[in-house]
């Protein structure tokens, strides 16, 4: 029975080690060539891992794309919940911090422009892609808390998740039309989020902490807090 449940173990850990390997062979090779252009034979030959085994793992590419688009929403999620630390006038100069973070992010990872705001993303990754949207909205909300008293508003957080996807229609245009993430669509993102929002919200909210105005240190959480599963 010991000899069974070691061979499971085993079993069990190479499938894990494999899958990653796929995971990062399609973010290798979607650095180099569009989406629609991959096949699991490339990213299985390209990991090192058999077909056969690539099969087993995902029935297809947009399965793969799924599990690597998983990843790439908690790394960007990890970004946005960095502490947010300086002096800040306004609630939108916070608005403005985080878009930043997110466009930063975009311009550095090839696969999640290409299977988050990309073109040529499938329906139901883009849609599944929302998930995470949430996610990002709750942050911006609770950043903001953080500075700033912010108005009991009813269905305050579905604000922020429209303001949050204004910002991402910004960037998806930017690469539709440019094929890149430009500055200027960056800062039409940042300006959209924010004219949404002040239709909402006060030009001027009041700062929480009276005694250190607009001073913010937001400690980071996991993507699981918000709401982000694990593989």
């Amino acid at each position: 029975m010991a000899l069974i449940g070691t061979r499971k173990h085993s079993w069990h850990a190479r499938g894990i080690q494999r899958r990653g390997l796929l995971l990062e062979a399609a973010r290798a090779l979607l650095a180099e060539r569009d989406l629609d252009q991959l096949s699991l034979g490339d990213v299985a030959a390209r990991a090192g891992v058999p077909k056969s085994s690539a099969y087993h793992f995902y029935a297809d590419m947009q399965a793969l794309y799924a599990a690597l688009l998983v990843l790439v929403q908690k790394e960007l999620i990890q970004v946005l919940s960095q502490p947010l630390r300086g002096r800040f006038a306004a609630w939108q100069d916070v608005v403005t911090t985080l878009t930043k973070r997110g466009a930063a992010f975009y311009m550095e990872n090839v696969a999640a422009r290409q299977l988050q705001i990309g073109p040529k993303t499938p329906p139901a990754l883009k849609l599944y892609d929302r998930h995470s949207d949430t996610a990002i909205a709750r942050l911006y909300e609770e950043h903001i808390a953080s500075v700033f008293e912010l108005p009991r508003i009813a269905n305050r957080s579905r604000l922020f998740y429209r303001a949050i996807e204004i910002a991402d229609l910004m960037f998806c245009l930017s690469m539709l039309e440019q094929g890149s993430l430009t500055k200027e669509m960056c800062r039409e993102a940042d300006r959209a989020a924010s004219a949404y929002l002040a239709t909402y919200l006060p030009a001027v909210l009041p700062y929480r902490n009276t005694e250190a105005p607009g001073y913010a240190i937001v400690r980071p959480r996991t993507p699981e807090s918000h709401g982000l599963e694990a593989d």
